[in-house]
């Protein structure tokens, strides 16, 4: 009887526990400085994805699209050092610690990404696509080091 009684209190709690945690789409933490550093990312990430798209002919290529979505990701990128100037983690964070304990490797990485995105080319299909695996690279880059996988 006691077995039975502690067993269903284990699965009670383990059940109240599990259903109570948080999805991984809502922000964990109230901290500014860390929901500007994520709007920042979904910024970038959201136009990278309209230049991919339209050079993966997912999407129609559209100059002026194009062009917005390049100054969209410029001006997010030129944000990304500043952004991640405050070490703050939460249980759902996939920055690595090195990007605070290795700043100048992680600000090099971080020039490399503007740089690249200023050699995007928007004026035609072909140019985007020969532009844009540089991009491409340097995200990567930098995610491989800094981010950890999912």
């Amino acid at each position: 009887m006691m077995r039975c009684l502690a067993g269903l209190v284990i699965c009670t709690l383990l059940a109240a526990w599990v259903l109570s945690g948080v999805r991984a789409d809502e922000p964990v933490v109230r901290d500014e400085a860390v929901l500007a550093r994520q709007a920042t990312m979904r910024s970038a990430k959201a136009a990278l994805g309209v230049l991919f798209e339209m050079s993966a002919l997912r999407r129609h290529f559209d100059r002026d699209t194009a062009r917005e979505a390049r100054a969209v990701l410029l001006a997010a990128l030129a944000e990304i050092p500043a952004r991640f100037e405050k070490p703050y983690m939460d249980r759902h964070s996939r920055s690595r610690p090195g990007i605070w304990e290795n700043r100048a490797e992680f600000l090099r990485r971080a020039i490399a990404a503007r740089q690249a995105a200023r050699g995007v080319r928007t004026v035609n299909l072909p140019a985007l696509r020969r532009s844009l695996p540089g991009m491409m690279a340097a995200c990567l880059a930098c995610h491989d080091r800094f981010r950890e996988p999912r």
